[in-house]
């Protein structure tokens, strides 16, 4: 490692930060300042400026009411005959405004809405003034601060002039008679506003005084802020931020697994120090020594800025006992580490001895399944080879007109029992074969009106038995399809044999088969309908007892039946939907049940039509 120092890049840390904060603090409170005494300074500006224009305006008043009361004196002879002097109240003011405003920025000039005078009209402002006046009879004066044409800020003040006895002489009525000074009288009457007096007062002199104010007060503000900034700062790094240092420094002696000492960590490490033999003894004995009273905890009994501890020395002071905690518990880690090592040895001996046995028991239980569905198999195979003779011998002598009715009636009973004992085994067979995974379709063309009524057949007397109706019927236009003859007979044979269980004395049991059009014809195979796409739906209806709602979901489950109670009032095995649904799904279809208690149950499979190929059609031919 070089001994060159290092330079400390530059980090956004919190002193940065609180300088930042400070710094917008700072930036913000000076522009409300500024805004603020801104906003007082013109309100000043514009009160001392209206207050001045009003002392001009009253002085200006005075002269008008003076001239105006002295009007006999000044334009009437000695015996009492009017002899003007074209010294009248408003010839008066202006003369004496002239004079005024020669020497000074100050403008001072009366106008009305019907100047005799060019010179004398009103501007926008003073006819603002003039609208204001003659809209609110009480508006004693009219002002605001605007620019001049030469672009500088000026003060406008105006002031209404009301009529008086003296002015009818010259503007009184009649309307258009010519006064004595040769213009048009307007017909004014007394209290009306004849016309206004304008006041002009330059604000420059304001806004010098108005930024030297601000521009003062701003400088005072800034240095008092820097002196708070300052205050803030030193005061902030010495009370916090040097303790946070030190905490960090700590935190990273601990951190390198040096725990007792903490307190001493901003102390600077020289290369030396990396020569020095390990620390741990030396750590060791700190650690007993502190606890057992001989040597002081670090930082917790130091003092703040004034002595006192605060709340960055207690934090100190707890962590340095937990630096002391985490020594502890370190010099114990290993034994505890080696502890829980051995545990977990044990635990996975002992779960590996466990997993063996598992095998064991999985490999058996296999072992015993397979058996059992073998066994299934064969039993299923063997017994229906004497059931099948028992069927063709019964149906043999049943068709004997020759025995007497209660032989009938025995041969009957025997055909009947021994069909349900064949479908019961031919189920077995089914589930047996389905849960080893050996069943499969082997698809042919199938006549579904044959199909029908081989079905019908084989259970006509198993109905009869229980003088129940039993119907087929199978749509004209329901083709030929490729499916697996056997097991469409299955399920056809357990949902009729379950309908027919179900249902009463006297009731009915209805198979139906339609053929539902998809609508699409098929890119390719056979001929006629066998080359329409869509599905061939079988459904078996009966008026018996009903599925209870709650039932709905698991009677296609295996050994669950509709009503299964301890009497077992009803015969069978749980297995025949189950092996409805297997068949159904095995062919791609699907089977739904709608029932209402105590109405019947119609039972819909759906299975998709497959077109016969043409090789099954010319061997047909």
């Amino acid at each position: 490692m070089s001994d060159a120092p290092q330079q400390r890049s530059f980090r956004f840390g919190i002193r940065f930060k609180i300088a930042v904060f400070i710094g917008v603090i700072m930036i913000a409170l000076m522009a409300i300042d500024i805004v603020w005494n801104l906003s007082l300074q013109t309100a000043q500006a514009e009160n001392e400026a209206r207050e001045k224009a009003e002392v001009l305006a009253a002085e200006m008043r005075a002269a008008w009411d003076f001239v105006d009361m002295n009007q006999n004196a000044i334009n009437r002879a000695e015996d009492g005959s009017f002899r003007t002097k074209h010294l009248v109240c408003v010839v008066a003011a202006k003369s004496i405004s002239m004079l005024f405003t020669t020497e000074t920025d100050y403008s001072i000039r009366f106008t009305n809405d019907t100047p005799r005078q060019q010179a004398n009209a009103p501007d926008p402002f003073e006819q603002e003034a003039l609208d204001a006046f003659n809209a609110d009879p009480d508006l004693r004066a009219f002002w605001r601060v605007e620019s001049a044409n030469d672009g500088s800020r000026v003060f406008r003040y105006t002031e209404p002039l009301y009529v008086t006895k003296s002015c009818l002489e010259c503007h009184g009525e009649p309307v258009g008679e010519l006064d004595q000074y040769g213009y048009p009288k307007e017909g004014m009457q007394v209290g009306a506003v004849g016309g206004a007096m304008s006041i002009t007062e330059p604000m420059d002199i304001y806004a010098d005084g108005i930024q030297n104010s601000v521009t003062q007060q701003v400088v005072m503000v800034f240095f008092v802020m820097v002196a708070a900034f300052a205050a803030v700062y030193f005061v902030t790094s010495r009370l916090v931020l040097r303790p946070i240092d030190e905490l960090r420094t700590a935190a990273k002696s601990v951190a390198e697994g040096d725990f007792c000492c903490s307190a001493d960590a901003t102390e600077p490490r020289t290369g030396k120090d990396e020569a020095k033999p390990s620390a741990a003894p030396r750590r060791h004995q700190r650690v007993q020594g502190e606890r057992k009273g001989r040597l002081p905890s670090s930082g917790a009994e130091g003092g703040g800025l004034w002595g006192a501890p605060d709340e960055l020395t207690e934090l100190t002071g707890e962590f340095d006992r937990m630096a002391r905690d985490l020594q502890i518990l370190y010099e114990d880690l290993e034994g505890q580490v080696r502890e829980k090592t051995d545990d977990l040895m044990v635990l996975n001996d002992l779960l590996n001895y466990q997993k063996r046995e598992l095998k064991v028991a999985l490999d058996r239980l296999g072992e015993e399944v397979a058996y059992k569905n073998e066994f299934f198999a064969i039993v299923s195979h063997e017994l229906r080879t004497p059931l099948t003779s028992i069927l063709a011998y019964a149906r043999i002598l049943n068709a004997d007109t020759s025995l007497a009715s209660k032989t009938r009636e025995a041969v009957a009973e025997i055909e009947s029992n021994a069909t349900l004992l064949l479908n019961m085994v031919n189920n077995i067979l089914v589930i047996s074969k389905h849960a080893a995974q050996k069943d499969e379709l082997l698809p042919e063309p199938v006549d579904f009106v044959d199909l029908a009524q081989f079905v019908r057949k084989a259970l006509a007397p198993i109905a009869a038995a229980k003088d129940v109706k039993l119907t087929c019927s199978v749509a004209p236009d329901v083709p030929l399809s490729m499916a697996d003859w056997e097991k469409l007979r299955r399920v056809l044979e357990n949902l009729v044999d379950n309908a027919i269980k179900y249902t009463h004395r006297g009731g009915f049991v209805d198979l139906a088969i339609t053929f539902e059009d998809a609508g699409s014809e098929a890119s390719a195979g056979g001929t006629g309908d066998g080359a329409r796409g869509g599905e061939i739906v079988m459904r078996v209806r009966d008026d018996g007892m009903g599925i209870a709602p709650d039932e709905l979901d698991q009677i296609f489950e295996l050994y669950k039946q509709a009503g299964q109670s301890a009497n077992r009032r009803y015969r069978g095995t749980g297995l025949g939907l189950a092996v409805v649904r297997d068949l159904t799904e095995l062919h791609g279809g699907t089977v739904a049940v709608e029932s209402r208690v105590k109405e019947g149950s119609t039972f819909t499979v759906r299975i998709p039509h497959v077109p016969v190929p043409q090789e099954w059609d010319s061997l047909a031919g």
